[in-house]
């Protein structure tokens, strides 16, 4: 045993593990419009003759560092999705397993 909960049936493991995956799935939708919400808004400040000097060249810097962090947010969120769905299949595994148990 691992990832069931003590008590756990075998019923509620596979229940926790469609929800699990369900988070994932909406985790990985987030995580790709949270890549690209300032791709627009980059592209069209750093195009040429769009706008030029010290302050678009530190507010068009500021958006770069801030589509990284974002991208970096993405990541993450793309990282725990695998992680869920990989508990999901343990639990999926382990229920089955319990209920062989139980016959």
């Amino acid at each position: 045993m691992g990832a069931t909960r003590p008590g756990e049936t075998p019923e509620q493991a596979r229940a926790r593990a469609q929800r699990l995956r369900d988070h994932a799935d909406k985790a990985r939708n987030l995580a790709g419009s949270l890549g690209s919400t300032l791709d627009t808004g980059l592209s069209k400040a750093s195009a040429d003759g769009v706008w030029s000097g010290p302050y678009a060249e530190r507010v068009t810097a500021a958006l770069r560092d801030r589509r990284s962090s974002l991208d970096g947010m993405a990541h993450g969120l793309r990282a725990t999705a695998q992680h869920w769905d990989r508990e999901a299949d343990l639990l999926d595994q382990e229920a089955v397993a319990a209920g062989k148990e139980g016959e």
